[in-house]
């Protein structure tokens, strides 16, 4: 698949008529270049050949239900709609490779406005033929079958989602999902998960033993554990998905509320943060004071109780060790001790009740019985009930009744500037959105939760699947059908992995080519291993010693990635573009160098990079143009409410613009 032409029509943040020449000549020169600041559109790029090429399915759903239409509503130029404009459209022209053939689609996908209602019209054309209703089912099927969305997603490359895999740790997770679908291995799946379903069928089901049975309940549990386990993890993509969605549609709705007279984003802010502020510092002290109030206040009201208590126990442990020093040393003990002293008895009576009475002139009763260790806490609470002053507390909610009415007074002068705005539908969809998001990312935290419970119940039935496979396999005959079917299975599993161990070695071998071009000198990468069963990644160095990958920056941890990515690509042998979003934002100049001479000129026929004016240099264009076929500066402009595009980059000069 290659892209030759893109279309924009009132889509996202290009208002009017916007036309993009795709087409690159060869491996050398095969770039097509869009700068932009943030905000200017790039990414409505990206999400245009995404919608384009596959509707609802872009978005995870099946069908063009009201959810979908809903997102796109979201996606149209505001400026169109404002304007009572009717129909908005994205064509993209493509070349495909079909049975040694080169065939060229050109797929135009509109939305037409009729009150509040949006409806979707979807036309393709094959080497200048409309086809029909029924062909383009079967193209939208073949498109999806051979190119689904999580494949052309891997070539999507947008710089925010590969921090987010980098900074995560779900680098074994993209991997895994990426090796699946790059290599075609979800095949042996579905082949797999057709032979259960023959295996439940109830003449098959009935004949079989009850160990066999067993374990095929066994099996099923496990891989509805399993589907739950990918829906989870499918619904958590999702749900990153929704909340990157609804924050870029906070970000436009928000540039549209400054842009169009709304309340001065700095005074705005301030005035948030400082009720902000005034109500954490508000809470802070009430949870204080309701702590104050739950645990100690109750034992002031009992200040005296609780000091006599003290005294009692005072009294007892004095009383105890006095008890403990008579039962320990007798008066005839003593007597005996001091005989050699003196020998007048009333002398050494009066010393023995002199030393007692010291220890305790008490004779009571012990009531609590308490060990040192509780008198000591008791004493320490009591201090803290005698040094307790009311008045800090009475001070507390006089300040905070002050802080309330300050907080009010700042609300309502918010509340008034908006209200006066003729923007208040805008502000209220922000509100709305802003719960939407909250929610969300509670459902995310509620999934998460939920995975890692999936997994350990997976991991227990895989334990005990494994233990009666053993002992089925062990006690039947060769032929028979469950054996038979098992061993089909087994034998997909087993050449599933094989296929899989043989592809990673092939990538581990051309992911290190590309590390030793890209990485500076001083980290020399030799080697690259990936395990099959975990996609955990290692890279040694020329010693053979492994290079702990957590040490590593940011943009050298983004280099690995593509780097990976890329080496799967290449030996998956499929022909698709690579699309890049704020590729270098996070490189140096020295890896910002090796990736435009060295890492793009490798990445196949085509790729398209969408970066900011701050990621390739003069002196870098200069050096990479010749790569370059088609440049071009997308700008939106505040005023008019449109993006303007001029076919240069930044105002760079490029000789190598070349025609179609």
């Amino acid at each position: 698949m290659k892209f030759n032409r893109l279309v924009l029509k009132n889509f996202g943040a290009f208002y009017g008529n916007n036309d993009f020449d795709l087409t690159t000549l060869n491996k050398n020169q095969n770039v097509v270049l869009f700068g932009g600041k943030n905000g200017s559109g790039k990414t409505t790029i990206l999400d245009s050949l995404r919608i384009v090429l596959f509707g609802a399915f872009a978005f995870g759903l099946k069908t063009d239900s009201a959810v979908y239409l809903d997102k796109i509503e979201a996606k149209l130029n505001s400026k169109a709609k404002k304007d009572h404009q009717g129909f908005f459209q994205i064509i993209l022209e493509l070349e495909m490779v079909e049975n040694l053939k080169r065939n060229q689609y050109t797929l135009n996908r509109g939305w037409s406005r009729q009150r509040t209602a949006i409806k979707e019209s979807f036309v393709v054309f094959k080497n200048g033929r409309q086809l029909e209703e029924k062909e383009v089912e079967l193209f939208q099927t073949k498109l999806r079958d051979e190119t689904p969305p999580q494949l052309l997603e891997f070539c999507l490359f947008d710089g925010e989602k590969i921090a987010q895999v980098i900074s995560k740790e779900t680098l074994s997770s993209y991997l895994s999902q990426t090796a699946k679908v790059m290599f075609n291995l979800d095949l042996f799946e579905s082949l797999e998960a057709d032979i259960e379903t023959y295996l439940k069928q109830e003449k098959v089901y009935t004949s079989l033993s009850q160990d066999e049975q067993t374990q095929l309940e066994l099996e099923q549990e496990k891989n509805n554990l399993s589907s739950k386990r990918d829906e989870t993890i499918g619904e958590l993509e999702s749900l990153e998905k929704v909340l990157d969605e609804k924050n870029s549609l906070y970000s436009d709705l928000n540039r549209q509320f400054h842009v169009n007279g709304g309340l001065e984003k700095k005074e705005r802010d301030a005035l948030v943060k400082k009720m902000s502020d005034i109500d954490h510092r508000r809470l802070t002290m009430m949870e204080r004071n309701r702590e104050i109030l739950t645990s100690l206040f109750p034992f002031v009201l009992a200040r005296d109780l609780i000091h006599s208590a003290a005294e009692q126990m005072e009294r007892e442990a004095k009383a105890d060790l006095k008890n403990e020093f008579v039962k320990t040393v007798s008066l005839e003990t003593f007597n005996e001790i001091l005989n050699p002293v003196s020998n007048e008895v009333n002398v050494t009576n009066e010393l023995y009740k002199k030393i007692t009475d010291l220890l305790s002139q008490d004779d009571i009763q012990p009531i609590h019985k308490a060990s040192a260790v509780q008198r000591a806490e008791i004493l320490n609470f009591y201090k803290q009930v005698r040094d307790f002053v009311p008045q800090s507390v009475l001070n507390d909610f006089k300040q905070n009744t002050q802080l309330i009415k300050e907080v009010q007074k700042i609300r309502k002068q918010i509340e008034e500037n908006d209200a006066s705005s003729d923007l208040k539908d805008l502000l209220e969809k922000l509100h709305l959105i802003q719960s939407e998001i909250a929610s969300t990312q509670f459902r995310k935290e509620q999934m998460v939760v939920l995975l890692n419970d999936l997994t350990e119940q997976l991991a227990q039935k895989e334990q005990q699947y494994q233990t009666l496979k053993t002992k089925v396999m062990a006690s039947k005959k060769m032929g028979h059908v469950f054996e038979i079917a098992n061993k089909v299975s087994e034998v997909s599993r087993l050449f599933r992995d094989l296929q899989l161990k043989k592809k990673l070695q092939q990538v581990e071998l051309e992911a290190a080519k590309m590390l030793q071009i890209v990485y500076r000198k001083e980290l020399f990468v030799t080697r690259v291993k990936i395990n099959p069963e975990t996609f955990q990644l290692k890279i040694f160095d020329a010693n053979q010693e492994e290079i702990n990958i957590d040490i590593l920056s940011a943009g050298e941890k983004q280099i690995l990635l593509l780097s990976t990515v890329w080496a799967m690509a290449m030996c998956s042998k499929r022909r698709l573009p690579f699309v890049f979003d704020t590729l270098l934002g996070r490189l140096d100049q020295t890896h910002k160098k090796a990736i435009l001479e060295q890492f793009i000129p490798r990445c196949g026929e085509q790729v398209i990079i969408l970066s900011t004016d701050s990621e390739i240099s003069p002196e870098q264009y200069s050096e990479f143009k010749s790569n370059v076929t088609h440049t071009y500066t997308i700008d939106f402009d505040t005023e008019n409410l449109r993006v303007n595009k001029s076919t240069n980059y930044f105002g760079m000069e490029n000789n190598y613009e070349l025609s179609s």
